[in-house]
């Protein structure tokens, strides 16, 4: 049926007032895309980034079991990442857990380091760090806000404060190694240290409880009865027993009397159980010695260990344990074998042998007092911390005296010749060798 002309205009009409909206619209889309585009936050900057402490509060929510029995855990080993839909190239790859070492002096890989990075986008990222020379006592964990630096390589840098001074750490990617290297500036001066070399391994573990793993490796702390010693002195003392040394009542043992370097000062004996003797029985196996090692507190009062509190804590030490007192022998590194070259001075009469590692003596004119012990000095030919010339005129003053000196020099080394000589068969045989009369 032919429409009328009036019906034919009402349906133009009606197809006009539905297709000029959907026109419109149509024409509308690309600006209406761009006007609520998701814009991405902008790049932080190095002010905008910082580092907080972080404390872990749930250890099984941060940590991961490493060890079937549940003692032994990976640090942040459960901390998940995530990356930004937007993340610029090449900042997924920073993602995840990474750890390694320091090779700054005055110690190369004294400084221990886990940094997980939690999140990352071009406007910054988030992260948790966990340094120090005993991760199981970590000097610092902190969360961190970092920016991301792209470029060849690409970066993360985060800016913190320390002591007064404002320091900036950034870590690029090496796309060949595949590793994370790190510098540490201080703002001020542009003093650089570093570097810091992070990779993908898993090998930096802590204990849920340290003291329960020490104790079945026959570790525990003793304190002092006498009230001066912890009162002014320190706290007490970290102690070894042998194996065999309750089922023998009859029996002494040798004892190793070894003072600590200045970076274990404090109120934590179980430090002590990192770089001395003790590293043996924790890494190796045990010893026939008893071992025991007196813990100097902070105090400014006193730069390295007294002599009265030495004569103190060897007199404890002496009462409590079946001690063989033809063979003691006293070492110690750094602080702990200047300690020890004075102890040795002031006491010639009651050791056997006398070892310092990586140690001084301002005054080694008075070491003819103790001419008639056997020394074994040990010290790294790199050492910046305490220079082989220093450790050389305590050899020359004994040597002068008329002592029995072994001097050996490591090359290769640097301040920690600890880890090396305390973790050598021969060492603790070489203290063997030597008795009183």
């Amino acid at each position: 049926m032919k429409s009328s002309p009036q019906e034919s205009a009402l349906r133009r009409n009606r197809r006009l007032r539905i297709g000029i909206p959907v026109l419109a619209a149509l024409l509308l889309i690309p600006f209406l895309s761009v006007l609520f585009r998701r814009v991405p936050a902008p790049a932080l900057s190095l002010e905008q980034t910082g580092m907080k402490n972080f404390d872990p509060g749930d250890f099984d929510a941060v940590h991961s079991p490493a060890d079937p029995a549940g003692r032994e855990y990976l640090i942040f080993g459960n901390v998940a990442h995530s990356q930004a839909p937007d993340a610029q190239a090449g900042g997924g790859a920073f993602l995840g857990r990474w750890e390694g070492y320091g090779y700054g002096p005055p110690v190369k890989r004294d400084w221990k380091y886990v940094l997980a990075i939690r999140s990352i986008s071009p406007h910054g990222g988030s992260a948790y760090w966990w340094a120090g020379t005993d991760l199981q006592y970590p000097s610092q964990v902190m969360e961190i806000e970092f920016r991301f630096v792209p470029g060849d390589p690409a970066a993360v840098e985060w800016r913190f404060e320390e002591g007064g001074a404002e320091f900036v750490w950034r870590f690029a990617l090496d796309p060949l190694s595949g590793l994370l290297e790190g510098w540490r500036t201080r703002t001020s001066s542009g003093e650089v240290w570093g570097p810091v070399e992070l990779g993908r391994g898993r090998a930096f573990r802590v204990f849920r409880d340290y003291t329960a793993h020490l104790a079945e490796k026959r570790i525990r702390a003793e304190f002092y009865r006498d009230d001066w010693l912890s009162r002014y002195y320190g706290k007490g003392f970290l102690v070894y027993l042998p194996e065999g040394y309750e089922e023998r009542p009859e029996k002494t043992w040798p004892l190793i009397f070894f003072l600590h370097g200045s970076g274990d000062r404090g109120d934590n004996p179980f430090r002590l159980a990192k770089a001395s003797p003790l590293m043996m029985i924790r890494e190796k196996g045990p010893l026939p010695f008893i071992i025991a090692a007196p813990l100097l507190g902070d105090s400014a009062d006193y730069a390295s260990f007294p002599e009265p509190y030495l004569d103190g804590a060897l007199e404890q030490v002496l009462a409590d344990y079946r001690v063989d007192r033809r063979r003691i022998y006293l070492t110690g590194i750094s602080m702990g074998g200047e300690a020890a070259y004075r102890f040795a001075r002031h006491r010639p009469e009651a050791f056997a042998a006398v070892a310092p590692l990586a140690a001084y003596l301002y005054a080694p004119e008075g070491l003819a007092a103790a001419r008639d012990l056997p020394f074994w000095v040990i010290h790294g030919a790199e050492d910046a911390a305490v220079p082989l010339g220093m450790a050389q005129r305590a050899v020359e003053a004994l040597v002068r005296a008329g002592a029995d000196v072994k001097f050996t020099v490591l090359e290769g080394c640097d301040h920690d010749v600890w880890t090396r000589t305390y973790l050598d068969d021969d060492f603790y045989a070489w203290l063997l060798q030597h008795r009183r009369g």
